[in-house]
């Protein structure tokens, strides 16, 4: 479908799309994973921000085929981890929590566990990782739904 086909279609007639059912993906890492830095509106802290680009290869069993019947096809339907890490010096346990955390999602990626972090951020590129997609209403807007990636596992 191309755009210029649904300049005469009213506004009225597009509905919002259905969201990826929860349940378990097999997902793989598109692109060497983004880094950035922000600050946080509510507290002046400075973050990091180091967020995976992925791309779905597949649903798993858990997945409500009713639901994926609604979706569609899921095979490369894109999706972010994100990781956040706080540069506050006050801050050292909150930012080794997060170390951990991208530490075991690289792992369930399947990366050595003897590369330096920035060897083990490229080598996930390509690999793939087993995620729990879960669905998180819009505290503004209840009838907004993302779909997230929680708990990774080996596929």
């Amino acid at each position: 479908m191309k755009f210029s086909d649904a300049l005469d279609r009213k506004l009225e007639e597009i509905k919002r799309p259905p969201v990826l059912p929860i349940g378990h993906y097999i997902w793989q890492v598109e692109k060497h994973p983004e880094i950035d830095e922000f600050d946080s509106t509510k507290t002046g802290t400075k973050f990091e921000r180091v967020t995976f680009s992925l791309t779905c290869v597949q649903a798993s069993d858990d997945v409500d085929p009713d639901d994926l019947a609604d979706y569609g096809n899921v095979q490369g339907s894109k999706n972010r981890k994100t990781f956040l890490f706080s540069n506050s010096p006050d801050d050292k346990a909150s930012f080794e929590r997060s170390m951990f955390n991208l530490r075991r999602f690289l792992d369930h990626c399947g990366v050595d566990e003897n590369l330096a972090m920035n060897e083990a951020l490229a080598a996930s590129v390509g690999t793939q990782v087993l995620g729990e997609l879960t669905h998180r209403p819009d505290p503004n807007d209840p009838e907004v739904v993302y779909a997230e990636i929680g708990k990774t596992a080996q596929v």
